[in-house]
């Protein structure tokens, strides 16, 4: 299966009449394209070879990072917006810088609809499944972000319908908060792991659910963890969401709290601020409090439902054995 590279740009109907496979667009550098190296926050499109890629007007602007090979933009409704391609389109696939924000909320539009289920965070792959009446060829798509974030792309995948190939998952080691605080005490500072860890550990002291001047929460949750009940070699967890990585509420804070054993997902980051130095679990989420999990919910609110298809891109009712897409993220049910 061809694929066809092109740095940073959207395909223009007419460059890519003659193709009809998956397309892969490459951010990692500016050759050819002039992109801005300090931010301009007005609507700017940049071409090439007859293809374009427009960014919205935004608050916080657009440019490239020729160094780091990334393209950052943002923050709210803050647009990027491809031209038509050829072919019907069934799913794409946004990979983020790795010190990309955890927090950017982002989805894919057709015009002021969504099109896709949104996601949080912009480190690593989102996969975008296109809804089944907007994946016809010549559709127009922009990707929005939707918090008061940046975020930071690298490449972008768009799948032909029927021919979306599974990203590759992870491992995911399973470590103590000694072996994590060996693995963090090996990083540059600031540095964060490009995996992600399954670490388990008991909390010490109290945790502090994160709220704003109005007392409201933001979701998610810092505490530290040690090996043993009581322990005094600490691990921080630094902003971490409930289960499936949603944000705690004031229903649900009362679940996590001193002595509890918990197991956790995220990445490990050496934090340092002045001299001080801390080891964190970043942006991580539980999986499990006293060895009780929440598994997999299908809930639907006013404001959202949660979308799941198979590993074909058929939609679901509720998960089932194997790979489900559930919100943009791969999900593998026993």
């Amino acid at each position: 299966m061809k694929k066809i590279l092109l740095s940073l740009a959207v395909l223009a109907f007419s460059c890519v009449s003659a193709f009809a496979q998956e397309v892969t667009i490459d951010l990692t550098n500016n050759d050819g394209w002039n992109f801005p190296t300090d931010y301009v926050k007005k609507e700017a499109a940049y071409t090439k070879d007859g293809v374009t890629l427009t960014f919205g007007e935004s608050s916080g602007g657009h440019k490239i990072n020729t160094s780091d090979g990334y393209v950052i933009f943002g923050k709210q409704n803050a647009t990027m917006t491809f031209s038509a391609f050829s072919f019907d389109v069934e799913r794409i696939d946004i990979i983020g810088r790795d010190g990309a924000s955890a927090s950017t909320v982002q989805n894919i539009f057709v015009g002021d609809e969504a099109v896709s289920t949104e996601t949080t965070g912009a480190k690593g792959t989102n996969l975008y499944m296109i809804a089944e009446g907007k994946q016809a060829a010549g559709t127009i798509y922009t990707l929005k972000v939707l918090s008061n974030h940046n975020t930071q792309i690298t490449k972008i995948l768009v799948w032909k319908k029927g021919t979306a190939e599974e990203p590759e998952t992870p491992e995911i080691q399973e470590i103590s908060v000694a072996k994590a605080l060996e693995i963090i005490d090996a990083l540059d500072n600031g540095q964060t792991t490009a995996e992600e860890y399954k670490l388990t550990g008991f909390v010490v002291g109290t945790p502090d659910f994160q709220r704003d001047k109005n007392n409201v929460l933001y979701g998610n949750v810092n505490f530290n963890i040690a090996d043993e009940k009581g322990g005094t070699t600490t691990l921080t967890v630094f902003r971490a969401k409930d289960f499936e990585k949603a944000a705690f509420t004031e229903e649900t804070i009362n679940r996590l709290k001193e002595g509890d054993e918990v197991v956790l997902q995220g990445k490990l980051q050496k934090y340092v601020k002045g001299d001080a130095v801390t080891p964190e679990l970043t942006n991580g989420y539980l999986l499990s409090v006293n060895g009780v999990t929440t598994g997999i919910n299908v809930v639907k609110t006013a404001n959202k439902a949660t979308v799941i298809y198979n590993a074909a891109g058929q939609l679901l009712s509720a998960p089932q054995k194997g790979i489900n897409i559930i919100d943009g993220k791969k999900v593998f049910v026993k």
